[in-house]
């Protein structure tokens, strides 16, 4: 029974998150410290109630992500970027990925692909910083 209250507790803080970013126009709108403080960051509390997701999971979303960074434009980027998505729902559907936390990304990834170019790359910076910090206090959290 205690399981069942702290999954319920977890999901409601993705919740709230996922539910704050949504109601926000752009991810950069939001500033890196709400992201990325210790404590009560969005980053922190992400990796607080994520302690069932592998961390092998998180690098390899992570990695994709960083390879994305090395280019351009939107343009070189998009594809593969949205090329994530569908396998980050693998992740899911193979019970390595709880639903929250892919609810959570995908907001986030909805969040990047809006305004000008210049707008859309500053998202994605914000949201790798984002996925970082997710990584690192999962690490700090869980280390495995």
């Amino acid at each position: 029974m205690a399981s069942y209250r702290n999954q319920n507790k977890d999901n409601g803080e993705m919740k709230k998150i996922t539910d704050e970013i949504k109601n926000c126009n752009m991810l950069k709108d939001i500033g890196i410290k709400k992201f990325v403080d210790v404590d009560d960051g969005y980053a922190y509390v992400v990796a607080e109630n994520s302690k069932n997701l592998k961390t092998n999971q998180l690098r390899k979303f992570f990695a994709a992500i960083r390879k994305i960074e090395q280019k351009n434009s939107w343009d070189e980027i998009e594809s593969e970027f949205y090329l994530i998505k569908p396998r980050m729902a693998v992740s899911v559907g193979r019970k390595k990925m709880p639903k929250p936390f892919y609810k959570l990304i995908m907001t986030c990834m909805e969040k990047v692909d809006i305004g000008s170019e210049e707008e859309k790359m500053e998202n994605l910076k914000v949201f790798i910083e984002f996925f970082e910090s997710i990584v690192a206090y999962h690490k700090y959290l869980y280390g495995e």
